[in-house]
């Protein structure tokens, strides 16, 4: 049983009339056009007036920008509430503030009516509900932009987690990506560095395989696989009987959040210990099988109170790593844990960073801020908090400043996956040593 291509995921769904087609198109171009407005005015007044509270002015106008964006995602949902989700988790391309406003978007899911998940069910099983299940929620346990999960028990009376993609869901996004590239392609004409297509690739190969219920069902296998000899991690298994492209029926598994940290001690588990077992579980997926879950945000990770193991949920949002990008990866760790100066610039250039000027020594002051951190970590054997959060804030504001004019795609995921879990980790109070955990991996793994 293979998944079909992301494209092709996309194909069906109920039609959407040209009335919603146009409304919906219109309200994206008029989110994006005042956008764009509103900081081409700003820019003339900085370049032209140069007024003292400029930096205030850009402040507001950013958090202005997300503000009408989050409104546009709470009306529209879909395809337009993903998108915003994502520019939320994205400070290598938003300011703070509109980090800030976007990030609320996380928690603003609502859930769809019971009646509306129990025909999508039965129509993709070509049965009633109680053939299959002998309870079913009617209350969702998690919603998102593009699905969400009800409790059930089948009829045999194993417990499962039912994830139920919404009906319109795939239709939406098919329209609303090509009114986001029209509009965007329309502003590139007009601003010589706007570039956000990229992004628009992005999500338009991302979600896509996210709309497939198969393909993440096997995601979830593969990296069930991959950690196989590992006893501290669980991947609850699928249930392909009752699976389709628009129904995954996995195991439910319960445990703590990991971010429930007041839960983990209460149940006699060490926080440190989960953020190492989390720490050991996604450098192993990514520098050592270059497969890995990439939305490690809260919801998706669980602790078992009664073994201590870590548990991954949700792998509609994984990654494949090329193996010529892992190996430049590896080259650059390898580099900076060795104090390899001389090696950064070439290895950011190998991974894929692109510049205007081109060559290796604009992106030095990239390789400076990596290598300051690296210092830190020989030296300490972890990262100051203090030099973390310099790092964290810096590296984005270097990346979007010129003459860095393209990320490298896969980065682009990989950082977002360790940005979240640095978040973990920071909740759960972690002082890990994390030299022997991620050296030796790196280090043997060297091309």
């Amino acid at each position: 049983m293979s998944g079909p291509s992301p494209e092709l995921s996309l194909v069906t769904g109920p039609a959407l009339s040209l009335v919603t087609r146009a409304r919906r198109a219109r309200r994206i171009s008029a989110t994006v056009g005042r956008a764009w407005l509103g900081l081409r005015t700003q820019r003339w007044i900085e370049r032209n007036l140069a007024p003292r509270d400029m930096p205030a002015r850009w402040q507001a106008q950013h958090r202005r920008n997300a503000e009408d964006l989050y409104q546009a995602a709470v009306e529209l949902q879909g395809m337009i509430l993903k998108a915003a989700q994502w520019l939320g988790a994205r400070p290598d391309l938003l300011p703070p503030p509109s980090i800030e406003v976007l990030a609320r978007l996380q928690d603003r899911v609502p859930a769809r009516p019971y009646a509306v998940i129990r025909r999508v069910v039965e129509r993709e099983l070509g049965r009633p509900l109680g053939a299959v299940f002998q309870s079913f929620a009617k209350a969702p346990v998690a919603s998102a932009s593009l699905a969400q999960v009800h409790e059930a028990r089948l009829c045999d009376g194993r417990r499962v987690a039912v994830k139920v993609q919404y009906p319109e869901i795939a239709t939406l996004v098919r329209a609303d990506l090509g009114s986001l590239r029209f509009v965007l392609r329309a502003l590139a004409r007009v601003e010589r560095d706007f570039d956000w297509e990229p992004l628009i690739d992005e999500l338009g190969q991302a979600v896509p395989r996210e709309l497939d219920f198969v393909q993440e069902g096997r995601a979830a296998e593969r990296v069930a696989r991959d950690l196989g000899g590992r006893t501290d991690v669980r991947i609850p298994a699928v249930h392909w009987e009752w699976s389709t492209r628009r129904v995954l029926v996995m195991e439910y598994v319960d445990g703590i959040r990991i971010d429930d940290v007041a839960g983990l001690r209460s149940a006699g588990l060490s926080p440190k210990q989960v953020a190492r077992t989390l720490i050991e579980v996604f450098a192993e997926q990514m520098l050592v099988h270059g497969f890995f879950h990439a939305d490690p945000h809260p919801g998706n990770l669980r602790v078992e109170a009664e073994s201590g193991r870590l548990v991954l949920l949700d792998f509609g949002l994984s990654k494949e790593l090329p193996q010529d990008f892992r190996a430049a990866v590896l080259e650059l760790a390898g580099a900076l844990l060795l104090g390899q100066r001389e090696r950064l610039g070439a290895a950011l250039v190998r991974i894929g960073f692109s510049t205007r000027a081109g060559g290796e020594a604009s992106l030095q002051a990239i390789a400076e801020l990596l290598q300051n951190a690296a210092q830190g970590l020989r030296a300490k054997g972890r990262l100051d908090p203090a030099l973390l959060a310099r790092l964290r804030d810096e590296l984005p504001e270097r990346i979007r400043r010129d003459p860095i004019v393209r990320i490298p795609p896969h980065l682009v995921l990989v950082g977002r996956a360790l940005g979240l879990l640095s978040g973990q980790l920071t909740s759960l109070g972690a002082d890990l040593d994390l030299l022997p955990l991620i050296a030796p991996l790196v280090l043997e793994r060297r091309v």
